[in-house]
């Protein structure tokens, strides 16, 4: 359906519009040109237009930037702009410049719209046509006195209007003359402020009315057709909700129709008015009497119910009259457009605006991320949206998130297909309208189709939720299991102490993984909207119910109203659990599980800590056979401060720690760090001795390794610090893991609290698969108590029966291994608790030999020749240089028979040295020049550490602690290829080691690790290439830039799951500019950047030739090497004791801050994140009130203002700033101590 003339179109708008204008360009052939802001860079449109254009200047700005928008569209070749609706659409000046810039303004004549864009004037052409107006004013009315005594004339009530406004702004209905003497400066300083012009006119208010609106189009020739009237009066704010093609009023009253329509077209000829507009009626719901309100020089928001209706494309036709105007005809042939006059419309539609707002805060716009967006597909329905599952609401525009219309014959089955398409969609993230259009669509005045423009005025609407007031220190939504099986840098996740979560479940008749709310320190205060059935488990905390105490342990129904307020703990334990009957419905999946990783911004609510203001949709049907039951005291879990955990030999036990260490390790009382958090829980003891002297190929330390998959569990040694690895903790790294706590007490993980001591218990596999049979036994009996209503008193408690875990075998690091041969590699399998064995090939050596054997295991373990009994029992591998960690379910799969297989995989592989393996070529842009790199190290010196080797200019120590100039450095980039020989970490962080042993190369990672990275960073520490795929925390040196790797919602091109690269992928680099680089990410955010690959076979003979060959001089550059990072060590080791000096001089003694809070009345401000400091707001020995600034983080180039706590301030007590443990340029971690604070 090509155009005579038309090729090219500019799009001058935005969301669902854009996207709208767009598609049907496309049918007609017309090539598209969006224009878009940084923030809708990711936006649908973008992606749907032929070309796309980001505009300068601020977002706020963007889309009205005239001159902008205008080169753009000359420099694109366009021969016509259309504005949509909003933004520039009734802009007479700038539609003036597009005319005389030669191209065609796709709406009416700049003088069509000035004339109508006044609405005084407005009212005047209509009268000059012949339609009725609405009794008021004749023109402006100059000041109060006249405002007063006019409306006087014209009879109350009266509206206020803002001559230039429109979309319901610059409106106020008055009562009385006190009210308009009230209302008038202030709707003169809106219009003003608004519109640039601050006349004022008064009408007549008829509050039983309907405003109707009749669709027209004109040729600008003098020829004009309507399309029938929209029923537009539910309206909140003068803003329309819902609206109807053909109006309910008008199909009861069916000769107004005629009426509304003539008048309509008669105002239109009479200007020969051009392209689509809207004439706005308000209509009498007594008499049927009509009146002029406006006439909108534009496309409406609403025009798609009308195209149900009517079969008529308004956009195609626009289109058709801009086609027309630039072929010199000046628009669409008189007789054809009057052919298109049509007599009724067929059928009846319904548009429903879906907005993101807070019906709970006054319908407030909401802004967020749209974690997953799902449209019910329902006959004869219509969706024009711009959003999509991963998309962004911004404060900077309007929160509209969709159209959602509905056509049927009746209007009785409409209104069934609306609410089966708002019901069965899903919109999860942040609070939205969907709720809210349901019930109007179920009030009985909708149903009969009485709807006047007061119908909102006292329609109660109250969502079925969970309002909070305020989130309590650590509130997170999480489910069970969480995310076991999806591994590549996507965390675990779930909860930290699973046994309370699933035993809170079961008294609210829930499944036990449904998601509820983890509970950390001191909980939340939440405001149940609707009714409710919760329990709350886990470690003692205050709680209050409308400020009567609240039961833990024991099932609970919440009326509508009701405040439940979740204080501290208040003995051991730091965790509880809050279940909700049905869960948090409205809670997006994100591979299959609703948990919250915040620490990469996954899963939950919004990938975060609750906040205050957050909405949470609740179930609204409540069983109304669930008996309270109570969780005997006997029965409940033990939370203490001195804690006994079962562990096993973990993968590193043999051969990297010194037996004295092992014994040191069971032996010592480990205490609690205050850096105790979901992705880590670091101990304070005693330092081991070591077996070894360095790490080899992995490091200088000898808790150094090559990178390997992390157990869950596992004791984690950085250096000399101990660190437990719980659920959101990475799933590699280069650091060695020892002791391992088994499954059965991971749940106590949860409830270690800073303070606590741990004692580690050794046993074997069997006691531990015994002690996990146990707990599900134990909860087994009282989900089947609960559900029988048969009482508790068969079970017996957790700790019944006690059994002695030193009876068995505790079973050797090295559960098998095999000695090399000529044609094969040394492999031993490592356990690492009773869910987890460690392949490990060759000695601890970057060994591409190793890692291609590493990738055989892999894909034979999920080949069809896997038994079923042990793949239906892997949840999940991690396959890195020279290792396959292999995560299992222990319970179901002997860990013999997975040996076995294994050994039997390994037996068929014989010499892999000659083989081909499948893989992919990326061919990968990069710049050394970085401005946000440049920023992000500033940021380092002045806020963390002033002084290093490698500072201020990473790449260039690269270079020296390798014995290379900075230009060969870049060379290695550009002309090497680099293996990814591990995704994952977090977020598919790609970690990549150079083909040839030449190029390779060894740099210490910054100590301590940024706060900021810009995402795409190419790093380089230890031996390997890092890009960091998303802005992060790291301590990669920084040598450049590239595109990310990570796309959260795998919506980009390239992307079939949120990391693009895969094990074995070669990457190549070509160099760009910052400049070409920047335009290169702009194309990325927007969904326009193609990764380039080739697919090809590596070649192992060839690179085995290769290493061979060029054996001897790789020893040489080793030596080289050497030498250079001696020296370079010893500058840091120099640098490193003197910042520690410095930091030592003004550091608060832990022994002080200890015996501080020893008081009862001393509590800690932490911080919510690992940060820097950035400003200390007050000083010792201030008092401050609740809510009070103490500190100003930095993180993520972001200031968090952290405050008093909320339980600190409780009862209205003093608080006075008794030690401040921290200054400007500190770094901090999660949980980290800011400031002590004394009630008074």
């Amino acid at each position: 359906m090509n155009m005579e003339k038309l090729q090219t179109v500019l799009v001058a708008n935005r969301g669902e519009i854009a996207v709208r204008i767009c598609r049907t360009a496309k049918k007609l052939g017309v090539k598209t040109i969006a224009v878009y802001s940084e923030a809708d860079a990711a936006s649908q449109h973008v992606r749907d237009a032929s070309e796309a254009v980001l505009l300068p200047g601020s977002n706020a700005t963007a889309y009205t930037d005239e001159e902008a928008i205008l080169k753009i569209a000359k420099e694109k070749g366009a021969e016509a702009i259309i504005p949509g609706y909003g933004f520039l659409s009734e802009n007479a000046p700038f539609a003036r410049q597009v005319i005389e810039a030669g191209l065609i303004w796709v709406g009416p004549s700049p003088e069509a719209i000035e004339a109508f864009g006044v609405k005084h004037t407005a009212r005047d052409l209509a009268a000059k046509a012949d339609v009725p107006i609405v009794p008021g004013t004749k023109g402006l009315v100059e000041d109060e006195e006249a405002a007063t005594t006019q409306a006087e004339q014209i009879g109350f009530p009266v509206m206020l209007k803002a001559t230039g406004g429109g979309g319901g702004m610059g409106l106020i209905t008055c009562n009385n003359t006190k009210e308009v003497r009230e209302g008038f400066k202030m709707v003169q300083s809106r219009g003003q402020t608004l519109f640039k012009n601050p006349g004022v006119f008064i009408e007549r208010y008829f509050p039983a009315s309907h405003h109707i609106e009749v669709q027209v189009f004109g040729n600008g020739l003098g020829q004009a057709v309507h399309f029938g009237e929209r029923e537009c009066s539910i309206q909140r704010r003068h803003q329309k909700v819902i609206e109807e093609c053909p109006s309910p009023f008008v199909e009861r009253h069916p000769e107004l129709r005629q009426r509304l329509g003539d008048a309509a077209v008669r105002l239109s000829e009479s200007i020969k008015y051009g392209s689509a507009g809207t004439v706005e009626y308000l209509v009498d719901d007594k008499t049927g009497d009509f009146f002029f309100l406006e006439m909108n020089t534009r496309l409406q928001v609403e025009h798609g119910i009308t195209e149900l209706c009517y079969d008529v494309d308004l956009v195609e036709m626009m289109l058709k009259q801009a086609d027309a105007q630039l072929a010199g005809k000046g628009g669409i042939e008189g007789s054809t457009l009057k052919r298109m006059q049509p007599s009724k419309p067929s059928g009846a539609a319904i548009e429903a605006r879906v907005y993101a707002e807070n019906p709970l805060r006054d319908y407030a716009p909401s802004p967020g991320l749209l974690q997953k967006v799902a449209w019910k597909d329902v006959p004869g329905s219509r969706v024009d949206t711009w959003v999509f599952t991963g998309s962004r609401i911004t404060p900077n525009y309007d929160p509209l998130i969709a159209k959602a219309m509905a056509h049927s014959q009746d209007r009785s089955e409409t209104i069934v297909r609306m609410k089966a398409l708002l019901t069965g969609s899903l919109i999860a993230g942040p609070p939205n309208n969907l709720e809210f259009l349901v019930q109007i669509l179920d009030d009985l005045r909708f149903a009969y189709g009485d709807t006047m423009t007061n119908f909102l005025q006292d329609f109660k609407f109250a969502p079925h939720a969970i309002d909070v007031i305020s989130a309590g220190a650590y509130t997170l939504i999480q489910d069970l299991p969480g995310r076991p099986t999806v591994g590549k840098g996507i965390p675990h996740s779930g909860p930290m102490d699973g046994m309370a979560f699933q035993i809170a479940n079961m008294l609210v008749g829930n499944s036990r993984g449904t998601e509820g709310l983890e509970i950390t320190l001191s909980g939340p205060e939440l405001r149940f909207v609707g009714s409710a059935i919760v329990a709350l488990c886990g470690a003692p905390m205050e709680a209050t119910l409308d400020g009567e105490e609240f039961p833990m342990w024991t099932n609970v129904k919440i009326g509508a109203g009701q405040r439940l307020k979740i204080g501290k703990t208040t003995a051991g334990g730091c965790r509880s659990y809050l279940a909700i009957h049905g869960g948090l419905p409205a809670v997006a999946d994100y591979f299959g599980s609703k948990s919250t990783s915040p620490l990469v911004a996954i899963g939950g609510y919004q990938g975060r800590q609750l906040a205050p203001g957050d909405l949470l949709q609740i179930k609204a049907d409540l069983p109304t056979d669930i008996e309270t039951v109570t969780l005997p005291e006997r029965l409940r879990l033990s939370y203490k401060t001195d804690w006994e955990i079962s562990a096993m030999v973990g993968p590193h036990d043999e051969g990297y720690f010194a037996p004295e260490d092992i014994k040191m390790i069971y032996d010592t009382k480990w205490k609690v760090s205050h850096n105790a958090s979901r992705s880590g829980i670091r101990l304070v003891g005693p330092i081991p001795k070591w077996a070894r002297k360095d790490g080899g190929e992995g490091g200088a330390h000898p808790s150094n390794l090559v990178e390997y998959g992390y157990p869950l569990g596992t004791l984690n040694w950085t250096g000399d610090d101990p660190c437990i690895f719980p659920v959101d903790c990475p799933n590699f790294g280069g650091f060695t893991s020892s002791t391992t706590v088994v499954r059965a007490d991971w749940w106590k993980l949860g409830q270690l609290k800073a303070g606590n001591t741990l004692k580690y218990v050794r046993i074997g596999l069997e006691d531990a698969l015994r002690k996990r049979k146990r707990n599900d036994k134990f909860l087994d009996s009282i989900e089947q108590a609960i559900q029988e209503n048969s009482g508790f008193q068969k079970i017996d408690n957790l700790q019944a029966g006690h059994v002695d875990y030193h009876q068995c075998d505790i079973g050797k690091a090295v559960v098998w291994e095999k000695a090399a041969t000529a044609d094969t590699p040394q492999v031993r399998y490592r356990q690492g608790g009773d869910d987890h064995v460690l392949v490990e090939y060759g000695n601890e050596s970057f060994d591409l030999n190793h890692r291609c054997r590493v990738t055989a295991l892999e894909n034979a373990l999920n080949s069809s020749s896997t038994p079923q009994v042990i793949k239906g029992n892997l949840y999940n591998t991690v396959g890195c240089c020279t290792t396959l960690l292999i995560y299992y379910n222990g319970a179901m799969l002997p860990r013999s028979e997975l040996v076995s297989h294994l050994q039997r995989i390994e037996e068929g592989f014989g010499d892999l040295r000659s083989t081909k393996v499948p893989t992919r070529i990326f061919k990968l842009p990069i710049s050394f020049e970085s401005k946000l790199q440049d920023e992000a190290t500033q940021r380092y010196m002045t806020n963390q550490r002033p002084h290093a080797p490698y500072l201020p200019d990473n790449l260039s120590f690269v270079a020296k602690n390798n014995a290379f100039t900075a230009q060969q450095l870049k060379d290695i980039y550009l002309t090497g290829q680099f293996m990814a020989v591990v995704v994952g970490f977090f977020c598919g962080n790609t970690v990549s080691l150079p083909v040839d042993p030449r190029q390779r190369m060894n740099a210490p990672k910054m100590n301590p690790s940024r706060v900021f990275t810009p995402e795409g960073t190419v790093g380089w520490a230890g031996s390997c290439m890092s890009i960091y795929p998303v802005d992060s925390p790291g301590g990669y040196q920084m040598t450049g830039r590239t595109v990310p790797c990570f796309d959260y919602y795998a919506q980009k091109p390239g992307f079939k799951n949120p990391w693009i690269f895969r094990d074995f992928d070669i990457l190549t680099y070509y160099q760009v500019s910052e400049r070409e680089l920047d335009d290169l990410l702009a194309k990325f955010r927007a969904g326009k950047f193609t990764f380039e690959y080739d697919d090809v076979e590596f070649d192992m003979a060839d690179h085995n030739k290769m290493l061979q060959d060029s054996a001897e001089e790789v020893k040489k550059i080793r030596a080289k090497q050497a030498e250079a990072q001696e020296e370079m060590t010893k500058a840091e080791n120099e640098s490193f004791a003197r910042w520690q000096k410095e930091k030592a001089e003004s550091k608060v003694d832990e022994s002080t801050v200890e015996r501080l809070l020893d008081d009862a009345n001393i509590t800690s401000v932490e911080a919510p994140v690992d940060a820097n400091v950035w400003k200390v707001e007050v000083k010792e020995g201030d008092t401050l009130q609740e809510g009070s600034v103490v500190v100003i983080l930095e993180a993520m180039k972001l200031e968090i203002a952290v405050k008093t706590p909320d339980a600190a301030a409780a009862d209205n007590a003093r608080l006075r700033v008794e030690k401040l443990l921290v200054k400007p340029g500190d770094t901090v971690t999660a949980g980290g101590r800011l400031a002590l604070l004394k009630k008074e």
